[in-house]
């Protein structure tokens, strides 16, 4: 096979990269423009309807037939006309439109919200969906007690006499006596409730009057992983102190023991996306049990099961809230799409993906988070495997293959360089420069980091049946 034939196998298939892209960017717009719900129905309804006339245009209409372009996009023999493009990219936004709709009239039912432009004193039950974080306050500013945050999803509302069952994300902002209460855990508490923001995540702001009364514990599978980090935690205490609350962090998005100081230098060197749990953590981790799989010798077909099961239960471990779901999507793609017989698919699964992560959170859109996964991922797709060779091209021949390790972090930081303009406000000079000296660490410290924190439960467990 020639090369130009090679390099034509390795190239992206950008086709369907375009209603991925078009679907998050009409779901931002509709979040930051406060449709109401009349509003999002009708997109769906047009934006279907366009998908309908693309792709079955009137044969009777002349004028239509002639706008449409017929020009095709010809990559290896396959031929894609353009109105099936335009057809896919209105099908995605139907779609997209349609779950937005979908998820805000679950959330607005009930009197939660009449009962939250009121500012009403109400009493809600509900499930932590997440770990308490603490706030810092800002400089200059004097705080009498240190607060809380925690998203609450509210199953029950009791205001004005009237007790009502609902569906929907309230942020509680409270005080210490919340730093007990774990993810997952069921509380109730009473206290008064502010209406949020229009397109937020959350539908309102509840500031509690007094401290959550524990209503149910966790599921055992979600005690059975705090359990797990409390022991990785136990494990890594010993270690310097940025070290001991890093490495938990690194391996399984446990910030914790991490203080402010650590994550606001982590933060300034571009290396705070190290702290969370990210794309890379479930690529290496995919990486190393396809890697064991072939050592120990699994069959072929019973790898992506295998590979599949270790996933899901790191994602039990690293707890399943929509960053861990996302960095676990992502990094699945990316690590399908590295591959040179699948870089072509790459785009495609990732266009895919950000259709179906939207679709089951439409809020994602307007995360920064989910910005800078999907981007990241992006750029390894387009530019990690060129760029990687062409570094590698100019490298001394026996350092010809630290190519594509050296381009993986200079092709990620690139393509997120616009949304860390955004949120930062600067890019930092340092980011390039440390995150290649920190990337050939981030796998092995990955790797022991995981397989520490499943020693040192059987130790625990052994030592206790001893």
């Amino acid at each position: 096979m020639s090369t130009s034939a090679g390099e034509a196998e390795q190239a992206p298939d950008l086709r369907l990269l375009g209603p991925g892209l078009f679907a998050w960017a009409l779901d931002a717009a509709l979040l930051c423009g406060g449709a109401s719900p009349a509003v999002l129905l009708l997109v769906a309804l047009a934006a279907a309807a366009g998908a309908v006339v693309a792709l079955f245009p009137p044969p009777h209409d002349d004028r239509l037939r002639r706008r449409v372009p017929r020009r095709v996009w010809r990559r290896e023999g396959q031929r894609l006309p353009a109105r099936r493009q335009l057809a896919l990219v209105a099908a995605a936004a139907s779609l997209a439109s349609v779950c937005l709709w979908g998820h805000d009239s679950v959330r607005a039912a009930g009197t939660l919200e009449s009962l939250a432009a009121a500012r009403a004193v109400v009493t809600v039950e509900g499930v932590l969906q997440g770990d308490p974080r603490p706030v810092r306050s800002a400089p200059g500013r004097r705080v009498e007690a240190r607060q809380v945050v925690v998203t609450l999803g509210v199953e029950a509302i009791i205001g004005r006499g009237e007790r009502s069952v609902v569906a929907a994300p309230v942020l509680v902002v409270g005080g210490e006596e919340w730093s007990d209460i774990r993810w997952q855990e069921r509380v109730t508490v009473t206290g008064r409730i502010m209406p949020a923001e229009r397109g937020e995540a959350v539908v309102a702001v509840l500031r509690p009057s007094g401290p959550p009364t524990l209503l149910a514990q966790a599921p055992a599978v979600v005690r059975g992983a705090a359990y797990v980090r409390e022991r990785f935690r136990a494990a890594t205490a010993r270690l310097p102190p940025d070290a001991a609350g890093l490495v938990p962090a690194l391996v399984l998005g446990d910030t914790t023991g991490s203080s402010s100081d650590l994550t606001d230098a982590m933060t300034e060197s571009g290396l705070a996306h190290l702290s969370a749990v990210s794309g890379s953590n479930v690529s290496i981790l995919l990486a190393a049990t396809l890697a064991l799989c072939r050592v120990v010798g699994v069959r072929r077909r019973w790898r992506p099961w295998t590979a599949a099961l270790v996933l899901a239960g790191f994602v039990v471990l690293a707890r399943p809230e929509p960053s861990v779901l996302r960095a676990a999507v992502m990094g699945a793609v990316g690590l399908a799409g590295l591959g040179a017989a699948r870089r072509r698919v790459g785009t495609a699964a990732l266009s895919a993906a950000v259709i179906g992560l939207l679709c089951w959170d439409p809020w994602l859109a307007r995360s920064y988070g989910f910005a800078l996964s999907v981007l990241a991922t992006l750029g390894l797709l387009l530019l990690a495997r060129p760029w990687g060779l062409w570094l590698g091209r100019r490298l001394p021949p026996r350092a010809r293959a630290l190519g594509p390790a050296l381009a993986v972090p200079v092709a990620a930081q690139t393509a997120c360089a616009p949304v860390i303009v955004l949120i930062q406000g600067n890019v930092s000079l340092v980011a390039v420069p440390a995150n290649l000296l920190a990337d050939p660490l981030v796998t092995p410290a990955t790797i022991a980091g995981i397989v520490t924190a499943a020693v040192s439960v059987a130790w625990q467990i052994g030592r206790a049946h001893v």
